[in-house]
This record gives C-alpha cells, sequence and structure tokens, in this order.
C-alpha cells in the first residue's frame, strides 16, 4: 500500500476513535495527525481539505460497507414478500450497522455516528452515494406507516433511529469500559432495539400534545 494512503487510512482510523470519544470540534486537526504518527501537522488538511473532508472520510470508509448491507438486507425482504413490512425495514436500518460492530474490534463507529448526528447532514450530496440504503429504508418505512401523518411519521422515524444509535453507542462505550452495568449480551441488545423501534413507529398518534397540556397548565395558573 502506498505510503500515502498508509497515511490516509490512520488518520481516518484515529479520528473516527477521537470524535467518538470527544467530538468533532473537540478534536484539532494537529492532534489527528500527531496520533496518527504524521509529522507534519498540516496532514489533515493535506489530504481531507480539513476537518469536514476528514469527517466525511471516516464516515464513507465505514458507511460504504453498510450501506451495500442494508441494499442486500432490502433485496432479500423483497424477494421473501415478508408482510411484517415495518420489522423487516427495522432490521434493514439496525442489523447491518450491528453486524459492522461485530466485526470490527474496538469498533467506536456507533459512538462516532452519535456525535456526527447532530452537526452534519448526512442527507446531503456529499454522503448520496453512501446513503441510499438508509434513504431507501426510511422511504418505504415512511409509506409504511400510514396511520400517521407524512411529517409525523418522518419526525418518528428520525427520532427512534437517532434513538436506537445513540443505545447502541452507549453499549459500545460501556462494553470498552467493561461496565458492569451491561446486562445483556449485544445480539439480545439488538433484539431489544428492534422491538423497541417497531413499537415506537407503529404506536398511533396520541391526541395528548405537551404544547396543549402547557397551555392548560398556564390557563389555570392565571
Amino acid at each position: 500500500m502506498p505510503a500515502s494512503l498508509d497515511a490516509k487510512n490512520a488518520m481516518i482510523a484515529v479520528a473516527e476513535r477521537m470524535f467518538a470519544e470527544h467530538g468533532i470540534h473537540e478534536v484539532s486537526m494537529r492532534d489527528v495527525a500527531t496520533a496518527a504518527g504524521q509529522r507534519n501537522n498540516s496532514a489533515v488538511q493535506y489530504h481531507f481539505g480539513g476537518r469536514d473532508g476528514l469527517v466525511l472520510a471516516v464516515f464513507r470508509h465505514r458507511m460504504d460497507q453498510i450501506n451495500a448491507a442494508r441494499l442486500t438486507y432490502l433485496d432479500d425482504v423483497d424477494a421473501s414478500g415478508r408482510t411484517d413490512l415495518v420489522r423487516a425495514l427495522v432490521e434493514a436500518f439496525l442489523y447491518p450497522l450491528a453486524d459492522f460492530m461485530t466485526t470490527v474490534d474496538g469498533s467506536n463507529y456507533a459512538r462516532f455516528i452519535a456525535r456526527i448526528s447532530p452537526s452534519v447532514d448526512t442527507q446531503s450530496a456529499e454522503f448520496r452515494e453512501v446513503s441510499e440504503g438508509i434513504n431507501e429504508v426510511v422511504g418505504r418505512l415512511t409509506r409504511a406507516l400510514p396511520h400517521l401523518p407524512r411529517r409525523v411519521a418522518v419526525e418518528r422515524i428520525d427520532l427512534t433511529f437517532n434513538m436506537s444509535v445513540s443505545a447502541l453507542a452507549i453499549f459500545e462505550q460501556r462494553r470498552e469500559d467493561e461496565n458492569p452495568v451491561v446486562q445483556a449480551d449485544f445480539d439480545t441488545t439488538v433484539d431489544h432495539l428492534v422491538d423497541l423501534a417497531v413499537g415506537a413507529l407503529t404506536a398511533p398518534q396520541s391526541a395528548h400534545k405537551r404544547t396543549r397540556a402547557k397551555r392548560l397548565h398556564a390557563s389555570t395558573d392565571v
């Protein structure tokens, strides 16, 4: 492997770990270069064009494999003619990510995704090549939830998926720390997440609204 590729891969691996542990904006590009064994403090700028390019590189490095696995899972769902469509689509989201986490020693990827999600638009054109699978899952799920208005369905899918990734990130961290709080093994945890996600997505929209409750509370205080 050319030295330039060795350097890029080393920085991607280091950045994934450091971003996962500290967040994107708490890690300097100098820190990444130094931790990756690069003497040139401008190595990140040279190879990736800066912080945004490095974040994109880390995301693409892992998500390319996960995206392909999601598309394959969706093909299998179509071929099997499964009728429990919401569960099948939730599995298509979670299983490829979970499978990846079990095949990479010391995985930091769930924590990385949980960190970047609030500040990076993974639906943008820059991520399109590795987001086909998740976009297809979201599109199909939106249509598979006819009991919800479209906007509500999209919002609920986003919340449910982010909560699932955050739960995997917590498991990842606890596993690394050998935290005794962990009760279930990884596969059981993923099973729980699928059940929880299906329940959240298929639940009816409640007539109770927090904003309405707040207005009622305010009126009784007058």
